[in-house]
């Protein structure tokens, strides 16, 4: 069944950068979801979960990519089997080698065995049409499929609890779930960001290097900056579903030191999401503040937990203070917020 699900989801091209399963707690009627976009803050639309905070083929891995291994390399280039490419004076016989030049494509010479050239165009256009998918479907098997259900009993276990006390079962989910969506949103980790903006602009200046439209990854990579924080993140992606690399440390550092405390909004003032869920804000206390909106009524806070205690604790607060938290959802959004009521 594994599997099958696994090839069932590469099948998809619309890849949710915020998951439908997450976003699926603001839902009412078919999957619709009430958002406001931030160039337009008084209107308020209806929009299907299916169709909002995705980019087409985001998570793919493509020809030419840097981070293409060398499984991925004997995928996308199966067409060339049984032919010989010529670069120059070399053949070039290794697929991972043939997707470090695949930018150069147009000086490739491709020759059967029985020595006639091919034509190129159609061997570009197969190779074109490959795209790995294998981030998208462990996205889905290892944190999305399971999210409806562990929220549901999360939420239940919250609101039926009668001393505001509740054992920390699915702590390292909710821990990996939580570092997930913080690093797969189109704002990704702050800390990462703030890093890649200075190295780029500052010290590389890949910001000035404009890529064509015709040779861009995605249209919205447009440099050679966003291109390769494409790439990097992508291949941070690969590591954290594989249980390794830079957001996996990142997640097992916050659950060694950090838990959840959880916030319910029992007034008519409900929390809202965002395209941008999880961030980083200074409450009015001045003390730094991780969230993540979970329902309409239910908020999950990241804080220290120096004494590593066993139970999740639970506050009921205001509708003043629902809105607070609503003012920095809306702030820290990306493009658009999603809201329970129209």
């Amino acid at each position: 069944m594994e599997g099958e699900g696994f090839m069932a989801e590469t099948k998809a091209k619309y890849h949710h950068l915020i998951p439908r399963t997450y976003l699926s707690a603001w839902e009412h009627g078919n999957g619709t979801l009430y958002i406001r976009y931030l160039e337009n803050k008084g209107d308020v639309v209806e929009r299907n979960k299916d169709n909002v905070a995705g980019i087409t083929n985001y998570h793919s891995i493509v020809a030419g990519m840097p981070i293409v291994t060398k499984e991925d390399a004997d995928v996308i280039f199966a067409c060339l089997d049984g032919l010989e490419v010529h670069y120059g004076d070399t053949i070039i016989s290794d697929n991972l080698e043939l997707n470090k030049i695949y930018y150069d494509f147009e000086n490739w010479t491709v020759y059967r065995k029985d020595g006639f050239v091919v034509s190129k165009k159609r061997l570009k256009s197969e190779i074109d049409k490959v795209k790995i998918r294998d981030i998208e479907a462990l996205w889905s098997s290892k944190y999305e499929d399971a999210w409806g259900t562990i929220r549901s009993e999360l939420e239940e276990a919250i609101m039926n609890s009668p001393d505001g006390i509740i054992p920390d079962t699915n702590k390292e989910y909710l821990m990996k779930f939580y570092t997930a969506l913080d690093w797969r949103s189109i704002k990704s980790n702050i800390q990462f960001n703030v890093a890649w903006e200075w190295l780029c602009k500052e010290v590389l200046r890949l910001d000035e290097i404009d890529i064509p439209e015709e040779e861009r990854e995605l249209p919205m990579l447009d440099n050679a900056a966003e291109e390769m924080k494409h790439n990097l993140l992508l291949k941070f992606y690969r590591q954290y579903l594989n249980d390794s690399g830079v957001i996996f440390t990142h997640a097992m550092a916050n659950l060694a030191n950090t838990s959840f405390h959880f916030l319910v909004a029992d007034g008519s003032e409900t929390f809202y999401t965002s395209d941008n869920p999880v961030f980083i804000f200074r409450r009015r206390d001045g003390k730094l503040q991780g969230v993540l909106p979970l329902t309409p009524r239910i908020l999950m806070a990241q804080g220290r937990d120096s004494d590593h205690e066993t139970n999740f604790y639970i506050s009921h607060i205001t509708d003043e203070a629902v809105k607070r938290y609503n003012a920095e959802i809306e702030k820290n959004a990306s493009s658009f917020i999603v809201q329970l009521n129209n």
